[in-house]
């Protein structure tokens, strides 16, 4: 930095020139980096999965071109997984040489699974008799057969690690747990968030919102497949967006304020976008496969 007086250097800890005394403006401290935005799916391309349930562990890793290892870690992890994302004519040719190997591949176009990341919020609802829920267009009844498959996971939350740490945070933010049902009639999956949902005068007594919402899933959808594969996913955190009031509130009040925009503070991450892309993709695989 140099003094706009004399042209010559100032001392970066003081906000005066060493030679002139002139004040020199205030510089804004630096802010740590922000993560880049995770990349939109592309409707030009396509996603291939393989069904690893039952596989054989050699075969696995010779079609893949995996260790045994791996391979067995992936065949215990089981289901369909996600194997590559590729144009639709190499995904289309990769697909047939899985075949070939022995293992149950299938291609699904990117903007069908992109159809089905684009849920519907789920607010809060009752599963006493049905499974009625309020959601951001009114008053929904989930009726017996309406759902061909349920996506659940653990949502992963932390503030994102900046370049200046001066004092060690001993907050954590919770998590929580994302529920998406899958409709016949509608690609719009419902969205169901332990941290924000309305369970009004329902009791809860000493059952999770999890747990309650998995029950009451249970007792309206008995025979839809539930896949909770996500689970065993390495989270990839973005950035959170707010989607509304609830418990995630209460980490705005966690974070510090900077100058000139009080509510800016620590970036908060999450996996809620991982969970979706996930849940799209499966869905449309289920569809296929049914």
């Amino acid at each position: 930095m140099s003094c706009s007086r004399c042209g010559r250097p100032a001392a970066l800890a003081r906000p005066t020139c060493l030679y002139c005394g002139a004040l020199l403006p205030a510089e804004a401290p630096s802010a740590a980096p922000a993560p880049p935005e995770p990349e939109p799916a592309d409707a030009g391309r396509a996603l291939l999965v393989v069904d690893l349930r039952g596989a054989d562990v050699d075969r696995v890793a010779r079609a893949r071109g995996v260790s045994t290892f791996d391979a067995r870690q992936r065949v215990n992890g089981g289901g369909w997984q996600l194997h590559r994302v590729l144009p639709p004519e190499q995904a289309d040719e990769e697909a047939a040489r899985l075949t070939s190997a022995g293992l149950r591949a299938r291609v699904v176009p990117g903007a069908e699974a992109a159809s089905r990341t684009r849920p519907l919020a789920v607010r809060g609802g009752d599963g006493g008799d049905g499974l009625a829920l309020r959601t951001d267009e009114g008053l929904l009844r989930v009726a017996p057969g309406a759902l061909f498959l349920i996506v659940r996971g653990p949502i992963t939350r932390e503030y994102q690690t900046g370049t200046n740490v001066k004092r060690v945070r001993t907050a954590t933010l919770e998590g929580g747990h994302r529920i998406h049902l899958h409709r016949r009639d509608d690609p719009r999956p419902l969205e169901l968030d332990t941290l924000l949902f309305d369970f009004g005068d329902a009791a809860l007594f000493s059952m999770s919102s999890l747990l309650t919402l998995l029950e009451w899933l249970e007792q309206a959808a008995p025979r839809t497949p539930v896949d909770d594969g996500f689970r065993r996913l390495t989270p990839a955190l973005a950035p959170t967006k707010a989607e509304g009031a609830g418990r995630l509130s209460a980490a705005d009040a966690l974070r510090a304020p900077r100058r000139g925009t009080p509510h800016d503070g620590p970036l908060v991450l999450d996996n809620v976008e991982q969970f979706r892309a996930y849940s799209g993709w499966r869905a449309a695989v289920e569809l296929r496969s049914s």
